[in-house]
């Protein structure tokens, strides 16, 4: 306990103060007790009216006086008289504040009206529960009666956010005026800073789930009641009748307050923008808008590509536009803007998308996305090295060969001088210093025999990788991988490179005639979003293309992904029965600031008997996407990378920087200030560092919370220069939170059924305050008990009326 709740404990002491006699509690003793009393008394009467016969009335009445009066004293012993006092203590009535934190608390708290000129400047839920808990009359009613405890939710429980104490009279009676506005001052400046802790970034409402929780932990004879505050979307775990089970279990009392419109919406979305980051200058690409529509089905919306260089302060142009017809609610159409490069440099591309005028949407944020791509000129230097001559390698080359955005060379270990293949160079060694290495963008190994590649090659390679951005793809092979898996001390450096680890085979294990079953690829759900595996532009004909897509016969057998490692693909099918998990045929990794790729089988021109484009589509993007890094860095000082381009709202944004200072050594400083300006323009405030990777000079990490839906904006000045590098990141909204940007007032209601509490519109929130009972109870503290009959004047009194009755009776000479 704080020593503020021991304060009020102490001044909410009562002290009761009573004085107990043991007297007989039924008739039979209390018949004994006068029963044994008249006797002794009639007994005494008789003995004395004989003794005293020939002496006075003054002896005649004083002897027995005495008697008696000491067998009163000797009553009073016996009835043991005690005065009892007790100190009772109240134990204030408890109420649980429970606020939705989930993203959907960032749509408007009421219905669009026709006066509304913009969703934007109406006020968000969140903005109505942060208005609510900063109105301290509305809180202060509360405390009146009542300890509250905050707490809020999404996904799970969050901890106790703070403890308001009851603000009880006794802590003010004995107070000046001036001493009362003090104390509510101090408590005004100890209460947290409700916009930082109701910051709406869950990616799930569970409802019902977090209510059972707290009631769990609340739960007893002081608890008034639960206020739940939220839009009533839970989407995700135990339903709210489980939660109202419970409740009328425990007895507990159910408020709700909601916030959020109630009329059916009508929205229109961007939902999803497909893009490459980097693209070779007059090499065609994509930009693929996903939108859908809420209340306008049927009707005809317009969707429009804007672009503008990265830098200009010019208006963004409309490049290209289209028209289409919306399908049921929520229902994605995919819309194809195709593009050529023609000039180099960075350029942001928006896809917008716009209704009639005359229709009033629930918000307007989220009508537009961004994308940031990279057009560059140079073509991406490609090496491919095999340990032997299998289809995939002979395709692509043919196929990289072809391709006016790549340059590709060939290192084939089974080759020799005189040989014939469709690259640029033939290779008869792997490059051995830096000048030849650091020319390549991407190394695709096929099954390579590293034993036989010098030890100074493979050291090169790995700090290529590590400290370059070097991308590296590896293929699993039937020959030399399994003596790569049995090779941890001799080629770790190898190893460490790839993104899972690779299950050790014992010798004589044939895995070609082994593998005489196709087995189909189950794609996770990063692997269908992913357009590594988009081989047709349309995200639905390629998820249907993988699932009725046969399979590959070979899988190199894996224990598992590393930490920090994306998995698109497993083997499925029934495996071999060594198998301790599904064989991973495709995963990557960031390596420092490269990133690797694994491909666990060498059968992937079987795509070409689907469609040939097919195949190359798959090499093409594998190719760019893994040389990525590597192609971007413009600055030979400095690289910014961050992890993943598209973020859900609430994650966490890894940021990563490598720095050389002007002799090219590593750059060495206690933090990097890096600028973050965020989708409302404003810049991120404190400005966050960079900290220092102590087991790698000159490697910075950090990390940026995305509280906001929107591109964030990330630059970092190059020490001791005026250049600057950038990177940007998408921040979305979690699906679960925009499939319905309704009120769900009958889920609410639902939650409160039958409890002893109910449902009311936050604007009505001072009416939950009046119908929660106080449940405020006393207990007893402590008590002490303090005999009376163990008095030495009682003591001697019955002693003295004893002595006295003896010496009248010796000196009168009576019997």
């Amino acid at each position: 306990m704080n020593l503020l709740g021991m304060l009020e404990l102490v001044l909410a002491q009562s002290a009761v103060r009573f004085t107990e006699w043991s007297i007989p509690e039924t008739a039979s003793e209390w018949a004994m007790l006068i029963g044994v009393l008249v006797l002794l008394i009639v007994s005494m009467l008789e003995i004395y009216r004989r003794d005293t016969k020939s002496l006075s009335l003054g002896w005649r009445i004083l002897l027995p006086t005495l008697r008696i009066a000491a067998i009163i004293g000797l009553l009073i012993v016996f009835l043991d008289p005690r005065t009892r006092t007790q100190t009772w203590a109240e134990r204030a009535s408890r109420v649980a504040i429970l606020v939705d934190v989930s993203s959907s608390m960032q749509n408007p708290a009421d219905d669009p009206n026709e006066n509304s000129s913009s969703s934007s400047t109406m006020p968000t839920r969140f903005d109505r529960v942060v208005e609510l808990v900063q109105d301290q009359p509305w809180l202060d009613e509360l405390r009146k009666s009542h300890e509250v405890s905050i707490y809020t939710f999404d996904k799970s429980l969050s901890s106790r956010i703070a403890t308001l104490p009851k603000l009880g009279a006794d802590l003010t009676n004995n107070k000046t005026e001036q001493n009362s506005q003090t104390e509510a001052e101090n408590q005004s400046a100890q209460l947290p800073d409700w916009k930082e802790v109701f910051q709406p970034t869950g990616e799930e409402t569970r409802l019902g789930e977090s209510v059972i929780q707290l009631m769990r932990e609340m739960s007893g004879r002081t608890l008034a009641g639960i206020v739940v505050i939220s839009d009533g979307g839970g989407n995700a775990g135990a339903d709210v009748q489980s939660s109202n089970d419970i409740a009328r279990q425990l007895k507990v009392r159910l408020f709700a307050l909601g916030t959020g419109g109630i009329k059916p919406p009508v929205n229109l979305e961007v939902a999803k923008l497909v893009a490459p980051r980097d693209v070779q200058l007059g090499d065609p690409f994509d930009i693929e808008a996903y939108v859908r529509g809420q209340g306008l089905t049927g009707r005809t919306v317009s969707v429009e590509l804007l672009m503008q260089e990265q830098g200009d302060e010019a208006e963004p142009v409309v490049v290209d536009q289209k028209e289409i017809a919306l399908l049921e609610d929520q229902v994605p159409i995919q819309v194809t803007f195709p593009r050529t490069p023609t000039e180099e440099g960075k350029f942001d591309y928006t896809v917008r998308v716009s209704t009639s005028a005359a229709i009033k949407e629930i918000k307007t944020d989220d009508n537009q996305r961004l994308v940031a791509i990279n057009a560059f000129e140079r073509p991406v230097k490609v090496l491919i090295f095999a340990g032997g001559p299998s289809w995939d390698y002979r395709f692509l080359c043919g196929t990289l060969n072809r391709n006016p955005g790549f340059e590709v060379d060939a290192f084939l270990q089974t080759g020799g001088v005189g040989i014939s293949q469709d690259v640029n160079n033939i290779l008869f060694e792997f490059p051995k210093e830096k000048a030849e290495l650091y020319e390549y963008d991407v190394i695709i190994c096929f099954d390579p025999d590293w034993h036989v590649v010098p030890e100074q090659s493979r050291t090169l390679f790995e700090q290529w990788v590590s400290d370059e951005g070097g991308g590296a793809v590896f293929i699993a092979g039937d020959i030399n991988t399994p003596l790569l898996a049995n090779s941890q001390d001799a080629l770790p450096k190898i190893l460490y490179l790839h993104p899972v680890f690779l299950d050790t085979i014992l010798p004589g294990i044939d895995m070609v005639s082994a593998s005489v079953q196709v087995r189909p690829l189950e794609l996770t759900p990063e692997g269908i979003s992913s357009p590594l595996l988009q081989v047709t532009e349309d995200l639905e004909t390629s998820r249907k293309f993988w699932e009725e897509f046969p399979g590959f016969y070979r899988f190199y057998p894996t224990t598992g992904a590393k930490t920090g490692a994306s998995v698109y693909a497993y083997a499925g099918g029934v495996g071999e029965l060594t198998e301790s998990e599904p064989p991973i045929l495709l995963a990557s990794q960031f390596y420092g600031q490269g990133r690797t790729f694994y491909i666990g089988s060498s059968e992937f021109y079987r795509l070409r008997a689907e469609d040939p484009k097919y195949f190359e589509r798959f090499w093409t993007r594998l190719s760019r996407e893994s040389a990525q890094n590597r192609m971007r860095r413009g600055n030979p000082r400095g690289t910014l990378i961050v992890d993943q381009q598209s973020l859900s709202l609430g994650e966490t944004i890894k940021v990563r920087a490598r720095l050389l200072d002007a002799e090219f050594e590593p750059f060495t400083a206690e933090n990097i200030q890096i600028e973050v300006e965020q989708p409302d323009g404003r810049l991120l405030v404190p400005q966050p560092k960079l900290r220092p990777n102590p087991s790698q000079p000159g490697r910075y990490v950090g990390e940026v919370r995305g509280n906001q839906p929107g591109r964030y904006l990330i630059r970092l000045r190059i020490p001791g220069t005026n250049n600057v590098i950038s990177e940007s990141v998408r921040i979305e909204l979690p699906n679960l939170e925009s499939k319905d940007l309704r009120q769900n007032i009958r889920q609410l209601q639902s939650l409160v059924a039958q409890t002893g509490g109910e449902y009311q519109p936050l604007k009505q929130a001072d009416l939950v305050v009046e119908h929660l009972p106080n449940s405020s109870e006393q207990f007893l503290l402590g008590e002490q008990i303090k005999t009376l009959w163990d008095r030495t004047w009682l003591m001697c009194c019955i002693v003295a009326l004893f002595g006295i009755e003896w010496l009248i009776r010796k000196l009168l000479k009576l019997a």
